[in-house]
């Protein structure tokens, strides 16, 4: 039995140095001999060699955040006083630099030790059960990524020329004259011998054989030809003939696939017998989850400062996406990546923006709330005075609204308001004569006083004095008595009215010609040199005095009958009626029609790269004309002719300038026309029409799509009266070769790519930016430093407009000062923060449970513990074979084949031979003339002689070797016999044995010899 040695004190070191000593004769330069502690061996072990948990953090991980922490010189922010909308537009952008700091935070995990988690498994067994548990787990992952992109190119050119010309005249003769003899004298003699002869041994033979043979032959032929053979045969030909064959087939196709495939598969199989060998007792084996406990401690290590720098949306353009295009594709969802890539900036085309078109002005106009006392109208608009408290208004028929105007030199208001040729006249509340310059009304200088005045298109002015008298002042001139009594006075064109208790007076060349009827109020002069008033009696009825006329008469435009309640009625240059009702209505009536758009297109020519020129004309009613000068061509559309005054303005563009966006306005003119238009170029903006002056935002917007050249004009116009006005206006442009939805894409989330282009900016390009600006921090009295000798030109991040850069300092007092001002209480950046982290693992433990008792069962002779005295009976069924085959599937990469080519040539016709070349050749034919000698028959007869010598001399040298042949096989047998003969012989001597025998006899003779 083994003793623990626990409870034995083991000696010190110390002690055991202590007793051993060196004997007296070992010399002291011998060291002592070391001997090992063994009760230190066996002793408690040393906590040093125990592991333990949570002394040291078993990972570290570090990260950093960038928080903003001021933005200097701010704009005052609006207070949260309700629900923000996330769908508001127009958000302020950043505008100043904001300082912020990058915080380096610290996580350490320190393990803590493990603990039970879930129960994952409960496995029960009956008592002596046994069973078999296989656990399968695989996983299969399989990822295929196909990309198949075909072009297709096929180019044929040839030319073929085939000349050929021939002309041939053939003439030939053959002719013969020939003599022939020929004898031949032919013997042959052939002979041929043979002998043999052979003698045998035991007798003689002798065997001989001759043969002979002779030929004789003569042959005489005699043959004797005499003739003349004329051929002659001319043949003439000629043949011209000439093929020319231009085929050309052009066919492009390129294919490119790419397949990636990747598949990953994982088989694990487990198998395991459970068995409870208790014969009492059921048993519960109960599986749980493996956690293992960390503390988790975060807390900040190191903080840095950094300099947010506001940056300008960009707005995407050809050039734009030139210079990002990869950029934008990366960030882009798959679908426009897609599509950005496909775009190809550098190839340019020509394309039409979409002609602004003005909308028709509506025939009818109401406008509540106005609330007007007085309206007049004249060629510089229609103004009028509110009723409230008396202050100028004018319309402005871009915006259709009435706006107020300067009420300076007015303390009061003013009574009544006329507008002239070049200038607004009005009467203040004092009753005095007031002339608007611009910004101030002014007296005249004399303080005169009135109660009407009217203004006539050459500028002078009509006054109904304080006293009734009639005064006229024309334009810079002095004041004149008109000598009447009048009550109301009104002007249009050349003519004057005016009237005096009910009737009505027009002037004339020799005075003054009263109209009728009586009782008309409120005169109001037309344009066109009508009048219009008012019947005083019963419900006001419109009437109107036209050019020419003597006699009042009911109005018969359709708008202005009936008008009960009606204060006054005016039209403006453009024909347009007001009418003013007496509860405050204001109404207006287009008294023009719209014709027809007549369109015009001025398309762009190769040599015009880029507009050089835009002049445009127009009135107060809208653009009467736009010509576009390029270089070798100008475009133009529209008039400069009609009635009315004309402005014009002009713009020079800059070389190889860019339209970026074009707005327009719409006016008056035709009822609805152009009134303003506004190009924004690269170079800067050209306003035209009202589009210098106006505050009213455009109706009418193009975005050109980014940068592109104006090469072409478009549009529309349409007639009114004698003038012409543009309706609708649009532009070619040359640019690159995208799609405007990609551009519009780009733009309306411009933002998010804008941002990714900042971050992606090179260091290079950042740097010089940076190297550009100073900035000294809030409170600094220090001089500004230059940002590009104190930023890192590498983004750390991007949010808003804003892109970060790390700050470093100027110098180390700056830094101390800044990180002591950062320092919280004791720690130096801020508290740690310690929790608790459960992480499950892949570990399982598993316990036996029995039912109420023990797992085991004790030892006991009365029970079962012998196993094989009792053994369980009851064995798990077996389970069939895991199997782990491979799960994985082919994919088909089959790249499909290129289609056949769809260029051909058309075979060439065979041209045919010239007929001379017949005639040559049956002359040129071997054997033309027929053999007269007969000299092949004595040939013939030659050969046959030689051959029947030859064959009688080979016959008797054949005959001559049978006959050797003959004696040669007699003298073999004859030998074959004596030697038989001489072996029956040797045979009797020997007694019957063989030669070995008979051999070995004789030597045995030989030893045994008289000799011997």
């Amino acid at each position: 039995m083994a003793t623990s040695s626990t409870g034995t004190p083991a000696p010190t070191p110390s002690t055991a140095t202590a007793t051993t000593t060196p004997p007296a004769s070992t010399p002291a330069s011998t060291p002592p001999a070391f001997e090992v502690d063994k009760a230190m061996l066996d002793g408690a072990t040393p906590k040093d060699l125990l592991p333990s948990t949570g002394n040291y953090p078993t990972e570290i991980v570090r990260y950093r955040s960038v928080v903003l922490t001021d933005i200097p010189l701010a704009k005052a922010t609006r207070k949260l006083t309700g629900a923000i909308d996330l769908g508001e537009e127009n958000l302020p952008f950043y505008d100043r630099p904001a300082e912020g700091m990058i915080v380096t935070t610290e996580q350490s995990w320190s393990a803590q030790g493990v603990t039970l988690g879930r129960l994952l498994h409960s496995l029960a067994l009956a008592p002596g059960e046994s069973t078999k548990v296989a656990v399968v787990d695989w996983q299969g992952t399989t990822r295929a990524t196909g990309t198949e992109k075909t072009t297709e190119d096929d180019t044929l050119s040839s030319t073929t020329d085939q000349n050929r010309s021939i002309s041939e005249v053939a003439n030939a003769i053959a002719r013969e004259e020939q003599h022939g003899d020929s004898q031949a004298f032919q013997t042959s003699k052939s002979s041929s011998s043979g002998g043999s002869a052979g003698i045998a041994w035991f007798g003689l033979g002798v065997g001989g054989n001759w043969s002979n043979s002779s030929n004789t032959g003569f042959s005489t032929a005699v043959s004797r030809s005499t003739g003349v053979k004329s051929v002659a045969d001319e043949a003439t030909q000629r043949i011209s003939a000439r093929t020319q064959q231009l085929a050309t087939a052009a066919r492009s196709r390129n294919m490119t696939v790419v397949r990636e495939t990747s598949q990953a598969q994982k088989d694990q199989v487990l198998t395991r017998v459970v068995t409870n060998y208790n014969h009492m007792h059921a048993m519960s084996v109960q599986y749980y989850e493996v956690v293992q406990v960390y503390n988790v401690t975060t807390k900040p290590t190191k903080l840095e400062r950094c300099l947010f720098i506001p940056l300008q949306e960009l707005t995407f353009a050809y050039s734009s996406l030139q210079r990002y295009k990869e950029v934008l594709a990366s960030v882009a969802p798959a679908e426009w990546a897609a599509r950005i890539r496909a775009a190809n900036p550098f190839d340019t085309t020509v394309r039409k923006l979409d002609a602004c078109t003005a909308p028709e002005a509506p025939a009818a106009q109401i406008f509540e709330g106005v609330d007007l006392a007085e309206i007049a109208g004249g060629p510089m608009g229609v103004y009028g005075v509110r009723k409230t408290d008396n202050s100028p208004v004018r319309f402005d028929p871009v915006a259709r609204q009435w706006n107020p105007m300067p009420a300076t030199g007015l303390p009061n208001g003013l009574n009544r308001i006329a507008p002239g040729k070049d200038t607004v006249w009005g009467l203040r509340a004092d009753k005095t004569v007031v002339q608007f310059d611009g910004t101030t009304w002014r007296g005249d200088g004399q303080d005169f006083k009135g109660l009407s005045l009217a203004c006539g298109a050459d500028g002078t002015l009509y006054v109904v004095g304080g006293d009734n008298t009639l005064w006229q002042r024309p334009q810079n001139g002095p004041w004149q008595p008109l000598n009447v009594q009048a009550d109301e006075v009104a002007a249009a064109g050349s003519k004057v009215w005016y009237y005096r208790q009910g009737k009505t007076y027009e002037r004339s060349a020799t005075g003054w010609l009263e109209r009728t009827p009586g009782q008309v109020a409120r005169l109001s002069a037309i344009a066109d040199g009508s009048l219009w008033g008012f019947i005083r009696s019963g419900d006001p009825v419109a009437v109107a005095l036209e050019p020419g006329m003597t006699v009042w008469s009911p109005s018969t435009n359709p708008y202005l009958k009936n008008m009960g309640g009606t204060t006054g009625v005016v039209s403006a240059v453009s024909g347009d009626y007001w009418v003013l009702k007496n509860d405050g209505t204001l109404l207006r009536y287009l008294t023009t029609t719209r014709e027809a758009p007549v369109p015009f297109d001025v398309p762009p020519k190769a040599d015009s790269p880029y507009a050089s020129r835009i002049d445009v004309w127009y009135d107060d009613a809208g653009i009467r004309s736009i010509q576009v000068v390029f270089p070798g061509q100008t475009a133009r559309c529209g008039d400069t002719g009609g009635s009315g005054v004309l402005r014009q303005a002009s713009y020079t563009f800059g070389g190889a300038d860019k339209l970026i966006s074009f707005d327009a306005w719409s006016g008056t003119g035709a009822r609805g026309s152009l009134a303003g238009l506004r190009l924004t170029m690269t170079s800067g903006v050209a306003n035209f029409g009202i589009a210098a002056t106006t505050t009213v935002p455009p109706d009418l917007t193009e975005d050109a799509g980014g940068a592109s050249a104006i090469c072409g004009l478009f549009g529309s116009t349409v007639k009114s009266g004698s003038r012409t006005y543009v309706s609708s206006l649009g532009f070619y442009v040359r640019g690159g070769n995208v799609s405007q939805v990609v551009l519009d894409h780009l733009n309306d989330n411009r933002r998010h790519y804008s941002q990714a282009v900042w971050a992606n900016a090179d260091e290079l390009t950042l740097s010089r930016i940076l190297a550009n600006y100073s900035y000294a921090p809030a409170g600094s009295n220090a001089n500004p430093v230059l940002l590009g000798t104190l930023l890192d030109p590498k983004p750390i991040a991007a949010t808003g407009n804003y892109l970060g850069f790390r700050w470093n300092f100027s110098n180390e007092q700056e830094r101390e000062a800044w990180t002591s001002s950062r320092k919280a209480a004791d720690n130096t950046f801020g508290t740690p923060v310690t929790t608790t982290v459960a992480i499950a693992t892949k570990g399982v433990f598993a316990e036996a449970v029995l039912g109420r008792a023990n797992s085991a069962e004790k030892i006991d002779l009365t029970r079962f513990w012998n196993w094989k005295d009792s053994p369980i009976q009851i064995t798990p069924a077996d389970i069939a074979p895991v199997a782990t085959g491979s799960r994985a599937q082919n994919l088909d990469t089959t790249v499909a084949q290129l289609g056949a080519t769809q260029a051909k040539f058309t075979p060439l016709v065979t041209m045919p031979d010239p007929v001379g070349l017949q005639t040559a050749q049956a002359i040129a034919t071997a054997n033309l003339f027929r053999d007269m000698s007969g000299i092949s028959t004595v040939n013939q007869v030659l050969t046959k002689g030689i051959e029947a010598a030859a064959s009688n001399d080979k016959a008797a040298g054949e005959r001559a070797q049978e006959a050797l042949k003959t004696i040669t096989e007699h003298l073999q047998k004859m030998t074959q016999i004596a030697a038989d003969s001489a072996a029956k012989a040797a045979t009797a001597v020997a007694g019957g044995g063989n030669l070995s025998a008979v051999g070995g006899l004789m030597n045995q003779g030989t030893k045994s010899g008289p000799d011997k």
